[in-house]
């Protein structure tokens, strides 16, 4: 995604996200009177003000706003944003990010919502937009380059370009501490990812998920690359895949953990008889924000943990 500034006195002008320039950062500074129009990632040209009044819509969106020294500016976010901690400790929580009530965002008197372009339903999102609310859609692609992009697309809107790039550099040299970690350990683990237990049954990440990207980043091979999207496996089909590794969320508990290894169908794979189950933060995991190659080396050295030497 590419993000697009223009004043309204150079309209034509275009400025990206990886190379805003100073006087449209600076036009972009929360209580600055001069408007910027930019283009979010669903092609709609948006207007912005004062941005005093932020409501974040996405934990990565919130945990970037956070990093980038902006969260007094912050007015409510949704339940994704788990981190920093102190994000829904402090704001109004406007509910999930794909179960938004337009009323509730709109009470907390917005001058800017930005949400993650997955966010819904649509119905609400067109509420808020039809109430002249600056609303700017961010994409959710699950990627390095998208982790970038929303870095510094954020970075761009609320005048903190020098501090977005930073960002950007600290995470490529995490990534390259990452890929030399990897070339040390080649070894590709079958991982499967279960987001949680439906009447018995594992609901495990196949293909186009945030899950299998991240499976991929830590140098494992994603045992449900089978299927496309979120599947329920059946007994049979959960013992075919011969996952060495399950991965879940934290947010799952020991209760999720415990159902796991007391399933039969996981028994019969290596996991199961190694007990080979690792949790991990959900945002953290899943998010793809500034935590990301970090999220990929600990879960890389997780499962390298459980593994027998070749």
């Amino acid at each position: 995604m590419s993000i697009r500034l223009f004043s309204r006195r150079q309209f034509g002008l275009t400025a990206f996200a990886t190379g805003v320039s100073g006087a449209a950062a600076r036009g972009a500074r929360a209580g600055e009177k001069r408007p910027l129009t930019i283009e979010d990632c669903r092609g709609r040209r948006v207007t912005l003000g004062t941005m005093d009044r932020i409501v974040s819509i996405g934990g990565t969106i919130t945990e970037t706003l956070y990093a980038l020294g902006a969260s007094g500016r912050v007015v409510g976010v949704d339940i994704t944003s788990t981190y920093p901690v102190a994000a829904l400790r402090e704001k109004k929580s406007v509910g999930y990010m794909r179960q938004l009530s337009a009323d509730g965002i709109l009470s907390l008197k917005p001058d800017l919502v930005l949400a993650m372009n997955d966010s819904g339903p649509p119905a609400a999102i067109d509420q808020i937009m039809n109430a002249s609310i600056p609303t700017v859609m961010i994409d959710a692609t699950p990627s390095l380059d998208g982790v970038r992009k929303r870095i510094l697309t954020l970075s761009s809107i609320i005048g903190a370009g020098e501090q977005g790039a930073s960002m950007v550099v600290r995470f490529d040299n995490q990534l390259r501490t990452l890929k030399a970690w990897k070339e040390l350990h080649p070894q590709q683990p079958r991982v499967l990812f279960v987001m949680r237990v439906v009447n018995g049954r594992p609901m495990a990440a196949g293909t186009g998920t945030a899950a299998d990207a991240i499976i991929a980043l830590a140098g494992g091979t994603n045992a449900g690359s089978a299927m496309q999207g979120y599947k329920a496996l059946e007994r049979e089909a959960l013992i075919t895949l011969q996952p060495d590794v399950i991965l879940m969320m934290s947010q799952g508990g020991q209760a999720m953990r415990d159902a796991l290894l007391e399933d039969p169908a996981v028994l019969a794979t290596p996991a199961g008889r190694n007990r080979a189950v690792i949790d991990m933060e959900g945002e953290k995991l899943l998010g793809f924000g500034p935590r990301t190659a970090e999220a990929a080396l600990e879960l890389a050295q997780q499962i390298n943990g459980h593994m027998k030497p070749a």
